[in-house]
């Protein structure tokens, strides 16, 4: 493996830069050299990502599951740091592409947590946007456009909101003091514009003040749960919302486990596999299809 050392290094160092911890960089770099030493088995050659091939990434996920008989989350995160270092040699210019792009991933142990369909998210989203409070539209949409948690949502600051015309972010302070950057949508910052253009001088620091004061996570849940009824949904929660977002990530957007859960503020890649089971919806309309 000495002809990826130099390319595992450079990984490393991008990975540390974006502010990944230690233990979970040492973690992607145990699973790519992991496959390189199966690769090298199995062919008998040298390790070259070049040349490895769609066939092998789906062989070496049959030997995880299979042979070596791991866990589906344990695959999952295995398979997506792999994802991961593939993408980061195709920027670079050192292979063509990935054989690990769209291989799917293993359904995780446990079930999904609650996710909105398209439909329903266009009907929350449609009542957001109909009622008449810039506050409430902006808590829902910006919950649906970023996933965050209701507290993170109540100690976002001014100062954490950048808006550009092609752009923007939110500066995110997570569980244990984590700091991570979530982008923000057309829809999210054309949304958090209308409302900071009614927020008026307020002596607060937060984001989203109410006529009480700065709003408190279970003003959050009041809010998504007033729409959602209003959109005849039931049991939705700013939860619901935070689930919604990762799995249209997984599931539309294209993004690998690395990425959503960098976005979800996960220190496990284990918690975001959960995203990647069948919905109960998939598995039924898979069986009407027998």
């Amino acid at each position: 493996m000495t002809g990826i050392s130099h390319l595992l290094e450079e990984w490393r160092r991008e990975l540390l830069a974006k502010g990944r911890l230690p233990r979970t960089i040492a973690g992607y770099l145990k699973d790519v050299e992991a496959f390189a030493r199966w690769w090298e088995t199995t062919t008998e050659r040298g390790f070259d990502p070049r040349a490895v091939l769609r066939d092998d990434a789906a062989l070496y996920r049959q030997h995880l599951l299979g042979e070596r008989r791991q866990r589906p989350a344990t695959v999952a995160r295995r398979l997506s740091a792999l994802r991961s270092f593939y993408r980061f040699l195709v920027a670079r210019g050192a292979v063509a592409r990935s054989p690990f792009d769209g291989l799917p991933l293993p359904a995780a142990d446990k079930g999904a947590p609650r996710a909105l369909q398209a439909a329903e998210l266009r009907r929350l989203l449609r009542e957001a946007h109909a009622c008449g409070n810039p506050l409430h539209r902006a808590v829902v949409v910006t919950l649906a456009y970023t996933g965050l948690r209701a507290g993170e949502l109540c100690s976002l600051h001014l100062q954490d909101v950048q808006l550009g015309d092609r752009r923007g972010e939110l500066v995110v302070r997570g569980k244990g003091g984590h700091v991570r950057r979530v982008p923000l949508p057309a829809e999210g910052r054309r949304v958090l514009r209308e409302y900071l253009a009614v927020r008026g001088d307020v002596p607060w620091r937060q984001l989203f003040v109410g006529q009480r004061g700065p709003l408190t996570p279970g003003g959050v849940w009041t809010i998504v749960r007033a729409l959602a009824r209003r959109a005849r949904l039931e049991g939705v929660t700013p939860h619901t919302l935070r689930h919604t977002y990762a799995t249209r990530l997984l599931r539309e957007a294209g993004a690998d486990l690395v990425m959503v859960a960098e976005l979800m503020g996960h220190r496990s890649l284990a918690t975001t596999a959960r995203y990647t089971r069948p919905r109960k919806e998939e598995m039924e309309e898979a069986v009407e299809r027998l």
